[in-house]
């Protein structure tokens, strides 16, 4: 409830800075001469009905950045917005992928005809990182293709951008507490189609996205650490309560963990802090004949399983008839990295007199 109180304050916030940011662009509209003003082709009527539209596309996106929270949809939505309000010709999102210099695109809408799917974008120091998202995923700036027909950059995509009537083009990183997550990039059919004042708005755009794409992660990140502890905490009840005696050694023997019930097998007067980080397999009375010796070193030693039964004597007499699992936990770059100690009782009604 209080992430959605704030996202809503920081998206009216934005609102209120957006129309002051389209107020400012109509006067500065009207002082210019049309030459300049018109950046994009028309005259003064065309140029506020462009501003209407890029309004139009934000408003929509902030009210999917309060609604939306499937990562996908979202990313998707803000896409079809921007080419189907605003009139790109295409528009995508593109995150930088874990481990690597390349960059997946994750969403798009408009004019795309296989254009992602046959190029190859990264953001390291290569051809392919020269683009305008590489350099705004490195910059953590927006970066502007002004006309792709002769930015010498933008050579190793051109036939396949002007097959696809894509003459200028707008990458903006999304960017999200120090880090850039991806970018978001727009394209136009005719060149020089971003002034200063667009890419800014863009920006912003892009910025709005990044938090709430930040905020769905962290969402699943929570929501996953949430289920991991409450999975540990079931199998830590089930280690506590299990009516076998359950005790976890690492490679060379030492205890690590045991639960109560085989706290009952090797001496009821102690606890497992007692032992747990202490005292080895052979260091317990139950482990120290030469036969039990042997069982522990096929499964420490030599990574075999082992099964026997032996008789156990414990504080007050008591005797339980055992049977033993040892079974070694190996991992594959590490060989043997610990071994689980299973004990059932099977002396039928559990303890019985000396014997």
């Amino acid at each position: 409830m209080t992430s959605t109180l704030i996202w809503a304050v920081a998206i009216l916030a934005f609102g209120v800075l957006l129309m002051v940011c389209i107020l400012l662009l109509l006067g500065r509209q009207a002082a210019l001469p049309v030459e300049v003003a018109g950046k994009l082709p028309g005259q003064k009527g065309e140029y506020l009905q462009h501003l209407n539209r890029l309004l139009r596309a934000i408003r929509t996106i902030n009210s999917l950045i309060l609604a939306e929270r499937d990562m996908t949809q979202l990313l998707e939505k803000a896409c079809r917005s921007l080419t189907t309000t605003r009139g790109y010709r295409m528009a995508w999102v593109g995150f930088v992928q874990d481990g690597t210099k390349r960059v997946r695109p994750v969403a798009q809408a408009g004019f795309e005809e296989g254009y992602l799917e046959g190029i190859q974008i990264t953001w390291d120091d290569s051809p392919m990182g020269q683009g305008p998202t590489g350099r705004a995923i490195k910059a953590a700036e927006p970066c502007v293709m002004r006309d792709i027909e002769t930015a010498p950059e933008f050579s190793p995509w051109r036939q396949q951008a002007l097959e696809r009537g894509y003459r200028s083009s707008a990458a903006l990183p999304l960017r999200f507490r120090g880090q850039v997550l991806g970018t978001l990039n727009v394209y136009a059919e005719i060149p020089d189609a971003f002034d200063i004042e667009e890419v800014g708005l863009l920006q912003e755009v892009a910025d709005h996205l990044a938090y709430a794409l930040g905020s769905i992660r962290l969402e699943g990140e929570l929501a996953t650490a949430r289920q991991q502890v409450e999975q540990a905490e079931r199998i830590r009840a089930a280690f506590d309560h299990a009516p076998l005696g359950i005790m976890v050694t690492d490679k060379d023997g030492v205890i690590t963990n045991v639960n109560p019930r085989m706290m009952e097998f090797l001496d009821g007067r102690q606890s497992p802090q007692d032992l747990v980080g202490r005292l080895k397999l052979g260091d317990l009375e139950l482990f120290r004949p030469p036969a039990m010796r042997t069982h522990v070193e096929r499964v420490l030693r030599e990574g075999r399983p082992v099964e026997f039964d032996c008789l156990a004597s414990v504080a007050g007499g008591r005797t339980y008839r055992l049977h033993c699992r040892g079974t070694p936990v190996t991992e594959a770059d590490k060989g043997l990295t610990e071994a689980v100690w299973l004990v059932e009782d099977t002396s039928g009604r559990g303890a019985s007199g000396p014997g």
